[in-house]
């Protein structure tokens, strides 16, 4: 990374530019790796927890497991948007940020009912923005001085899966194209007006095209028809995307009020290359009570744990290795809803979901992990005379801390999502 710093002298000088700028996220941690890894779970899944990976049904399509699919009984056409609020402190600074964008979309729909799934959509993978400064030490030469960095951009993944169900064992497979861009800029300011010398910019843009394979497998089974045991993982193996970068290195000077280049020291585009996205598993199982009502089973209440791993140390951009970390993360969850199929009450029909995670990030910052941990909150609200539900829940943690990392991030994250499923392709009967 040519764009780079030391993530120790970072963190002793940080300085936002501003106290308060809700329309615009910053978040440090994006500087590092591909950025901020987006949450791979559907958004009913995300109020408890995220466990994703053993989770199934007949009428919410699984986003990040795709074995699900064999499960599936209705079309469903799904939606989110995503929002988050946070709160960062230093040693020298704090600052409010914000941030809001559509989450993902997707169409799933059963080849053969409750025995074969096919789904496709498009879903956010990763995020980069940030906007901070780093003061630097005053030199007898140049005085002192000071460095801009920010970042931009995101990944995305447009997905195709199928799941296909064998008795009580299911697999499936998911191709996702992973494009996007993201870019990077430093600038080096010298504020002391006497010294007659450039300021530098030196910037990096990285374009994504790859072709990236995920699978998934699940095994369920009822005991008593009373109790069922679902287990289940998913996850990608370490995969080498294609990507190709732009890099720029100027000197400029200030011309009334703005930055002028002077002239480019570098400049070279188009440089092939490798960005190697390390191997990431989640596994996880649920126990859920079963009840049959009106000819169909739901589950009335559902617990459940999960364990994400991923080998980020592997991670490498162009032959280069970042301030990277193994990532791990421990979540449990669960949802109940008392009257599930009894029309009597609207509010006995809507599923609660409550959980929580704690783990590491895969960034490191001042020579330690990052600590992240925060409890879930969710509700399900179904939609009268029909299949479909709109789901809304809430992330509220912390992520790293000022005695490790001299910096801690508070954050609310909220998901919002449109899920309608109904029976498609029926072949209509008159008498």
């Amino acid at each position: 990374m040519l764009v780079n710093f030391k993530s120790s002298t970072l963190l002793f000088s940080i300085v936002f530019i501003s106290s308060f700028a809700f329309a615009q996220e910053n978040n440090v941690l994006t500087r590092f790796g591909i950025g901020e890894l987006k949450n791979p779970a559907s958004a009913n899944l995300r109020g408890w927890g995220g466990l994703s990976a053993a989770y199934n049904s007949n009428r919410n399509y699984n986003n990040d497991n795709p074995a699900a699919l064999g499960n599936l009984k209705y079309a469903t056409f799904q939606f989110a948007a995503f929002g988050d609020f946070l709160s960062v402190k230093t040693n020298s600074a704090t600052g409010k940020f914000g941030y809001s964008a559509p989450e993902y979309f997707s169409l799933a729909v059963p080849l053969k009912k409750n025995k074969a799934g096919l789904a496709l959509g498009m879903q956010s993978f990763s995020r980069v923005n940030y906007d901070i400064r780093q003061v630097n030490d005053s030199t007898e030469y140049i005085g002192t001085s000071f460095n801009a960095y920010t970042g931009s951009g995101g990944t995305y993944k447009v997905f195709l899966a199928t799941g296909i169900k064998f008795k009580d064992l299911s697999v499936g497979l998911k191709a996702n194209y992973l494009f996007g861009t993201t870019k990077y800029v430093n600038i080096l300011f010298l504020t002391d007006s006497a010294i007659n010398a450039y300021y530098s910019r030196s910037q990096e843009t990285k374009n994504f095209g790859a072709i990236l394979l995920e699978g998934g497998i699940q095994f369920q089974h009822e005991f008593n028809n009373k109790i069922k045991l679902s287990l289940g993982a998913t996850g990608n193996l370490q995969t080498n995307l294609a990507a190709h970068h732009d890099l720029l290195f100027e000197r400029l000077y200030y011309s009334s009020n703005a930055l002028v280049a002077n002239d480019t020291v570098y400049n070279v585009s188009g440089v092939k290359g490798d960005v190697v996205l390390p191997m990431q598993v989640r596994f996880g199982f649920i126990f859920s009570k079963m009840k049959e009502v009106q000819n169909e089973k739901w589950a009335v209440w559902s617990l459940g744990a999960q364990l994400n791993y991923g080998s980020w140390a592997d991670y490498k951009s162009f032959g280069e290795t970042d301030a990277t970390v193994n990532k791990l993360k421990i979540a449990v969850g669960g949802e109940w809803t008392p009257g599930k199929g009894f029309y009597d009450s609207y509010f006995r029909n809507v599923s609660y979901r409550f959980g929580g995670y704690a783990g590491t990030n895969y960034v490191m910052l001042n020579g330690n992990t990052v600590s992240e941990k925060a409890i879930t909150l969710g509700f399900g609200f179904p939609v009268r005379r029909s299949a479909s539900e709109l789901n809304l829940s809430f992330d509220a943690g912390t992520t790293g801390s000022i005695s490790q990392n001299n910096i801690q991030q508070f954050f609310v994250k909220g998901t919002f999502a449109i899920t309608l499923s109904d029976f498609w392709f029926v072949k209509r009967k008159f008498e």
